[in-house]
C-alpha cells in the first residue's frame, strides 16, 4: 500500500485528472444586465439609462419632426404665402444640407472640449428658437438663413451623441443604446404624418396663424421641454463629471469601467495628434466602410414602395398605413442585431447577414415582374438596412477607443461622408422618372451591398491585426 500511494499522489495531480475550469454564465437574449455585472453596476447602468437614453431618443424624435416639416409646410400654404416657384423648396432643402454636413465635424470637436451636459441641451435649445423662428419668415431670404441654422445645429447631433454614448457605455452594451437612439428616428418618421396632419386640420388659422406655420411652433413647443430635461439630467464624461444623480462612487465606477475597455479620457487637441488620427488606418477604413452603409438603404428612403403602390391604384389611407411597415422593420432589425451583436460580440456577422439581404431584396426588385406578395415581401425586407447602424457606430467607439479625439472625429466624418454623397446620388441614381421601378437603383443597392462585405473584410482584417498587436 505504502508503494501505490505517490502513484495514486501523482495521478492526482496530472492534468489529466483536474476538473475543467467552469464557463463564465452568458447573458441571455432577454437580460439587460450581463451575469458580470455587480449590483452596483447594475444601479449605474440603470442610472445612466435614466438620465442620457432618455434624453436622447426624446431630442432625436423631435428633430425628425422637423426633417419633413418644411416639405409639408410647402404643400399646406407656405408656397402661396411667401410666393415661392421654380425650384426654391430644392434650394431651401440645399441650403439646410449644406448647414447639416459643413457643421458636423467641428460641432461635434467643439462638444468634447466643452461640458456634453450643457452643450448638447444648448445646441437643442438653439435648434428650437431657428426652428420657431421660421413661423414668423415673411420671404424666402429669411427662410434660407434659418434653415442654415436649423441644418448646423441639428446636424452635428446624431454623431455627437454616439461619441458621448460611447464615453459612458462598454463596448458590450452600447449596440443596444444605440439602437434605442436610432429608433427614434423610425418612431419619428412614422409619427410625424399624423402630428402634422392633425396640427394642420385642428389649428389652420387659430389666433390669426396659417396652418402651416403651426407646424415649426409645434416643432418648438416639443423641443424646448426635452432641452430643459437635458440640462437638468444629463451628466457629463466620466472624466470631468459632475451630477446630482450620480454618487462620487458611482462616477469612480464609471471611470474603472471605461479604463477596462481602454476607453480613454479626453486629451488636449494638438497637431500630433491630428496627424496621428490622419496617417492611421481607423479614420480611412470606418469612413469607406460608412459610405457604402449609408447609401446602401436607398430602396427605402426613395419612395420605391408607395410609387409602386400609388401605381397600383391604392388609396392615399392604403398607401399611408401599408408603408409605415418598413420603418416597422428597421425598428425590429435593430433590437434583434443590436442584443445579439451585443451578447454574442457578433457584429461583423450581423453586418454581413443584413447586407445579403438586402443584395437579395434588391435582386427581386430588379427583376420586377415577380409575384405580387414576393415584390411586398422584398420591399419591407430592405427596412432591415438600417438597421445595423447602432451596431455599426458602436464598433467605431470600440475600435477608437484608445483616443476620445480620434473616436469624435471618425464617428463624424462616417457621418458627415454618408450625408454629403446622399445629398446628391440620388440625382442619378433614383431618378423619379424611373419609378416605380428603379431598375439603376436596385443594382447600384447590390453593388452597394457587395462592396461593403469586402470593407468588412478588410477591417476585420485590420481589427484583428491591431487587436493581437495589444496584446503582445
Amino acid at each position: 500500500m505504502s508503494e501505490k500511494a505517490p502513484a495514486t499522489a501523482e495521478k492526482a495531480l496530472s492534468p489529466k485528472s483536474e476538473t475543467p475550469a467552469p464557463q463564465p454564465a452568458r447573458q441571455k437574449w432577454y437580460e439587460w444586465f450581463a451575469p458580470t455585472d455587480t449590483p452596483a453596476e447594475r444601479r449605474l447602468i440603470l442610472k445612466l439609462d435614466g438620465l442620457i437614453i432618455v434624453f436622447v431618443f426624446l431630442a432625436y424624435w423631435a428633430k425628425v419632426l422637423d426633417s419633413s416639416a418644411t416639405s409639408t409646410a410647402y404643400v399646406s400654404g407656405m408656397k402661396e404665402d411667401l410666393n415661392l416657384y421654380g425650384n426654391q423648396l430644392h434650394y431651401l432643402q440645399t441650403v439646410y444640407m449644406v448647414g447639416f454636413i459643413t457643421m458636423q465635424i467641428p460641432l461635434t470637436l467643439l462638444m468634447t472640449r466643452c461640458p456634453v451636459n450643457y452643450f448638447l441641451p444648448a445646441a437643442d435649445l438653439l435648434w428650437g428658437v431657428f426652428t420657431l423662428a421660421q413661423y414668423k419668415a415673411s420671404n424666402v431670404t429669411q427662410l434660407y438663413a434659418l434653415r442654415f441654422f436649423v441644418g448646423a445645429l441639428g446636424g452635428f447631433f446624431f454623431p455627437a451623441v454616439q461619441w458621448y454614448l460611447g464615453s459612458w457605455y462598454k463596448s458590450s452594451e452600447l449596440s443596444r443604446r444605440g439602437a434605442i437612439f436610432f429608433i427614434a428616428s423610425q418612431v419619428g418618421s412614422m409619427s410625424s404624418g399624423y402630428i402634422q396632419a392633425g396640427a394642420y386640420a385642428r389649428l389652420d388659422g387659430r389666433y390669426g396663424i396659417e396652418g402651416w406655420r403651426w407646424l415649426y411652433i409645434i416643432c418648438f413647443a416639443c423641443t424646448i421641454p426635452i432641452a430643459l430635461l437635458g440640462l437638468c439630467l444629463l451628466p457629463s464624461t466620466p472624466d470631468t463629471c459632475i451630477s446630482r444623480f450620480l454618487t462620487a462612487d458611482e462616477i469612480q465606477l464609471a471611470q474603472e469601467r471605461m479604463a477596462s475597455e481602454n476607453r480613454e479620457a479626453r486629451q488636449p487637441f494638438t497637431r500630433g495628434k491630428i496627424w496621428q488620427i490622419l496617417k492611421g488606418w481607423r479614420l480611412w477604413i470606418l469612413v469607406t466602410f460608412a459610405f457604402f452603409f449609408s447609401q446602401a438603404d436607398g430602396v427605402s428612403s426613395n419612395s420605391g414602395l408607395s410609387l409602386w403602390l400609388k401605381a397600383e391604384g391604392y388609396s392615399v389611407e392604403g398607401i399611408n398605413t401599408i408603408t409605415t411597415v418598413s420603418p416597422a422593420v428597421t425598428i425590429v432589425a435593430s433590437v434583434v442585431c443590436a442584443v445579439f451583436s451585443d451578447i454574442y460580440d457578433a457584429k461583423a456577422s450581423w453586418i454581413a447577414v443584413t447586407a445579403l439581404l438586402n443584395i437579395f431584396a434588391c435582386i427581386v426588385l430588379a427583376i420586377w415582374n415577380v409575384p405580387v406578395g414576393l415584390k411586398f415581401f422584398a420591399f419591407f425586407l430592405s427596412g432591415t438596412a438600417d438597421g445595423i447602424a447602432a451596431i455599426i457606430y458602436a464598433w467605431a467607439n470600440e475600435i477608437c477607443s484608445h483616443s476620445a479625439e480620434e473616436r469624435a472625429i471618425v464617428i463624424s466624418a462616417m457621418n458627415t461622408i454618408g450625408n454629403t454623397f446622399g445629398a446628391w446620388i440620388p440625382l442619378f441614381v433614383w431618378k423619379t422618372v424611373d419609378a416605380p421601378r428603379y431598375l439603376i437603383g436596385y443594382n447600384w443597392t447590390i453593388a452597394l451591398d457587395v462592396c461593403m462585405l469586402a470593407m468588412l473584410a478588410v477591417l476585420v482584417q485590420f481589427w484583428a491585426r491591431e487587436k493581437k498587436r495589444s496584446l503582445a
